[in-house]
C-alpha cells in the first residue's frame, strides 16, 4: 500500500510568525503559548517549563501525525512501561534503604516528607513531558480533532492543580505511612508489591468510578453533582495537563478523598504506597493525552484476560460523549464498567485493528486518506 505523510494546514499570525489555529471556543480557547516569550506570566512560564505547551515562539514545531481511524493502532507493550516507571520508583526506595542500612541513622519523618514530595515533583514533570513528547511523536485518537490545550483564562488553575495532585498527596501520606523504625523494604513487601499494588490500583478505581458516575448522573431538584464536574468537560480532546483541568470540589476529591477511601479499603504500607501513587500519576496523565497506541495499565494487564482492562482510548471517549451518556468511568481499571454495565466500545482499538507487532518504536507512516 502506497503511502504519504499528511499534514493539518494552519495560518500563521503577523506578529508572531506563530501557526495560529485558535478558533472562537470561548472558556477553552488556548493561544497564551503563541505571545513572544517576554510576555509569559509565571504561570506561562511554568507550563513551558513542564512541557505542556505544544509550541512557543521561539520553538515551533509540526503538529502530530494524524491517522485515519480505520489505520492499526500500535502497542505499547506492557514491559516498555515498567521499564519507564519502575526505576524511577524505586530509585529514592533503595537510596533510603540502603543509606539506613549502611549507616544505621533512620531518615526522621520530616526529611523523609521533604525528599519525597521533591523527588514526586521531579517524576511529575517528567510524566506530563514524556505524554506530551509521546502524543506529538504518535499521533492521538480521534486525531483529525486538535487537543485542546491549557486554555487562556486558566493558565494559574491548571499550574496550582498540577502541584497540588503531587503535593497533596505526598504531604498526606508520607507523614501517616513512613516509620522510621521500620524495614523499608523487607522480603514479604518486595514480594507482595505486584499483588498489592493491582489491589490498591483497583480499590481506588471502584472510589473513582462511583463518585465519578454519580457526578455524571445524578441530577434531582436539590442535588446536581455535575455541577461540580462540568469544568472538567469542558474539553472534549484533553491533553495530559488537563487532568488538572476541575472545579475545586472534584481537584479535593481526586487528590484526597479517593486515596484515603482506597487505602482504607486495601491497607498497604509506605513503600508499596510509593510505587502505586507512581504508577497510578502515570496512568492519570497518559490517560487525558490522548496518545493513540493500545496503552494498558502496568498494574492491572492481567484484565485483559477478562475483558476488563483500562486503555487510553477509554477514557478519551468519555471525554468526547459529554454529560450523560459518557460512560467508561474508571480510570484506572474498566472493571467495574464491565461489572454495572457502563463500558463503551473502542473506536479505532478495537481487537481486530491492533497492531501487536508494532511496538511504538517509531511512528508508521501515514496512509493516505481513504476516498
Amino acid at each position: 500500500m502506497s503511502t504519504t505523510t499528511t499534514t493539518t494546514t494552519r495560518t500563521r499570525t503577523k506578529s508572531t510568525g506563530m501557526e495560529d489555529k485558535v478558533p472562537n471556543r470561548g472558556r477553552m480557547t488556548s493561544s497564551w503559548h503563541l505571545k513572544p516569550s517576554s510576555q509569559y506570566d509565571f504561570a506561562e512560564r511554568m507550563l513551558v517549563a513542564l512541557g505542556i505547551a505544544p509550541e512557543t515562539s521561539s520553538n515551533p514545531r509540526p503538529p502530530p501525525p494524524v491517522y485515519p481511524k480505520s489505520t492499526p493502532v500500535p502497542v505499547y507493550p506492557v514491559w516498555k512501561m515498567h521499564r519507564l516507571v519502575a526505576p524511577q520508583a524505586a530509585a529514592p526506595l533503595l537510596v533510603h534503604h540502603f543509606f539506613t542500612y549502611f549507616t544505621g541513622i533512620q531518615v526522621p519523618v520530616y526529611v523523609a516528607t521533604t525528599l519525597y514530595l521533591a523527588y514526586f515533583i521531579w517524576y511529575g514533570n517528567g510524566v506530563f513531558r514524556w505524554c506530551n513528547d509521546m502524543a506529538n511523536k504518535f499521533g492521538t485518537f480521534d486525531g483529525a480533532s486538535a487537543r485542546d490545550g491549557v486554555p487562556d483564562a486558566d493558565t494559574w488553575g491548571v499550574v496550582l492543580g498540577l502541584l497540588m495532585v503531587v503535593v497533596s498527596r505526598s504531604l498526606i501520606a508520607v507523614p501517616y505511612l513512613y516509620d522510621p523504625s521500620t524495614p523499608l523494604l523487607d522480603l514479604k513487601t518486595v514480594l507482595m508489591m505486584p499483588v498489592n499494588m493491582f489491589m490498591f490500583s483497583t480499590a481506588v478505581d471502584f472510589w473513582f468510578y462511583w463518585y465519578h458516575r454519580l457526578m455524571h448522573e445524578v441530577d434531582l431538584p436539590y442535588l446536581n453533582l455535575w455541577q461540580y464536574h462540568k469544568k472538567h468537560h469542558l474539553t472534549k480532546h484533553p491533553i495530559a495537563a488537563l487532568g488538572a483541568f476541575a472545579d475545586h470540589e472534584q481537584e479535593f476529591f481526586d487528590m484526597v478523598g479517593i486515596p484515603i477511601l482506597a487505602w482504607l479499603t486495601w491497607r498497604i504500607n509506605f513503600a508499596t504506597w510509593w510505587f502505586s501513587t507512581c504508577y497510578i500519576l502515570f496512568i492519570e496523565a497518559a490517560g487525558h493525552s490522548g496518545l493513540r497506541g493500545y496503552f494498558q495499565n502496568p498494574s492491572t494487564w492481567i484484565l485483559r484476560y477478562f475483558g476488563a482492562e483500562l486503555c487510553l482510548e477509554d477514557h478519551d471517549i468519555h471525554h468526547r460523549q459529554g454529560w450523560k451518556k459518557s460512560g467508561n468511568y474508571g480510570k484506572q481499571t474498566r472493571l467495574w464498567d464491565t461489572i454495572f454495565g457502563t463500558k463503551k466500545d473502542r473506536i479505532e482499538g478495537t481487537p481486530d485493528n491492533i497492531n501487536w507487532d508494532d511496538p511504538m518504536d517509531e511512528p508508521q507512516p501515514v496512509p493516505q486518506e481513504e476516498k
